[in-house]
């Protein structure tokens, strides 16, 4: 599309309100990155909308000239750094622009998140980076020792018989910003749109269910946009409707071809080769595809069956992708390599879950609890032993720190 005009109309909406908390946020982390207009564009946005139904009234861009009084052509360059930073999503359609406002980082996701994070490092100096920082420090009482005896919904509440269940759409939904990722990162929706021919290809099939579906295939069996576009194609019925179930199934079987075409070539697949990884190891977890763990642990092939478990564990319990590659390695190590089927991963993923294990980080500190937790059980005596059950939770990263190293 060609530059925006000023007497292109825009609309603004959000799914929800942000706090007080969230303004200190925009204010301290990051308006030092985005700059003090690409800020006031933000918050003129959001005085826009009614406070009832998060909506605007449709505006003319020559409106938001005379607001902010600055050009055109800068606030559009204001309005990009928006996008960047993950609180603006932009859509265009000939003339009109919707433009959905994102909530922002906690100040916790957005310091640990490795490209927010190092920007603001860069924008501002070391020190004041640290006297920034403790604005936002919160005093948590120590939890050393405490067992956490919260109650789970179904251990409180009976099932109920009814066969209706509710389901509305368009609620108010305050959701954060995503951390962000890199382009290599991304799907390119883009491109698997270009990639299908009309005859097959309906756009209101692609709903966020399907493409929350899509970004797991993508993620889990490493196919790229070329690869799902012909696994689509293959999908779909006479008038156009997506088969989801079909869609998995031709992504598992085209997976399973490509091993054993890749096997006949090579004795033991190489593990794909990213020098462009973080350097913390959680960071490098949180990134790296579950084929490259799991080919790791096995010799250098991973199953489609073992792939199938990720694959559920990632949809049906909700597990974050890094956590799910954590969780492989430490039944990995508790099984002495062997990896049980999929009830067993649902037992333990769901007691992570329980627990609130929704990052790498905050799983490689869980195991390194339940590390310090068996050597204790073993020193400290029978009463210990009668406190705390463990399962040989004696987890190392050995093999991990190895792969790290062979791609620095």
């Amino acid at each position: 599309m060609d530059r925006v005009r000023r007497t292109d109309r825009f609309i603004v909406y959000a799914n929800g309100s942000i706090t007080s908390a969230d303004y200190q946020a925009l204010t301290l982390l990051y308006q030092p990155i985005i700059g003090l207009f690409a800020f006031g564009l933000y918050l003129t946005l959001r005085e826009l909308m009614d406070k009832q139904n998060l909506t605007s009234q449709e505006y003319l861009h020559q409106d938001l000239e005379s607001i902010l009084n600055r050009k055109l052509e800068d606030i559009e360059s204001d309005r990009h750094k928006l996008e960047a930073v993950g609180l603006l999503d932009t859509f265009y359609l000939e003339d009109r622009f919707i433009y959905e406002l994102k909530s922002p980082l906690s100040a916790q996701s957005f310091v640990n998140d490795g490209i927010l994070g190092q920007y603001l490092l860069g924008a501002i100096t070391k020190e004041r980076f640290k006297k920034l920082i403790q604005v936002f420090k919160i005093k948590a009482p120590s939890k050393k020792g405490y067992f956490q005896i919260t109650k789970a919904f179904d251990e409180v509440f009976p099932p109920l018989s009814i066969e209706d269940s509710p389901q509305e759409a368009d609620l108010m939904n305050p959701l954060r910003s995503m951390p962000l990722k890199t382009k290599n990162d991304v799907f390119d929706w883009r491109l698997l749109k270009e990639s299908l021919p009309e005859t097959v290809f309906d756009p209101s099939e692609l709903s966020e269910y399907v493409k929350n579906k899509i970004s797991t295939l993508h993620f889990v069996y490493q196919l790229d946009e070329l690869e799902i576009s012909e696994i689509y194609r293959r999908s779909v019925d006479d008038e156009r409707r997506l088969d989801i179930r079909k869609l998995v199934e031709l992504a598992r079987e085209h997976y399973k071809f490509r091993q054993e075409r890749n096997h006949q070539s090579e004795k033991i697949a190489p593990v794909p080769e990213n020098r462009n990884l973080p350097l913390e190891p959680h960071e490098r977890l949180a990134q790296t595809s579950p084929i490259a763990i799991l080919k790791e642990m096995g010799g250098g092939r991973a199953s489609a069956a073992d792939l199938r478990i990720v694959e559920r564990l990632i949809d049906d319990i909700g597990l974050n992708p890094g956590v799910v590659n954590v969780l492989l390695a430490y039944i990995a190590k508790i099984k002495d390599g062997i990896l049980p089927g999929y009830d067993y991963f649902e037992k333990v993923g769901l007691n992570w879950k329980h627990n609130q294990i929704n990052d790498a980080k905050t799983a490689l500190e869980y195991v390194d609890h339940l590390r310090a937790q068996y050597e204790k059980s073993r020193t400290s005596g029978k009463s210990t032993r009668k406190t705390y059950k463990s399962t040989k939770p004696d987890i190392t990263l050995d093999w991990f720190e190895d792969y790290l190293k062979s791609i620095e």
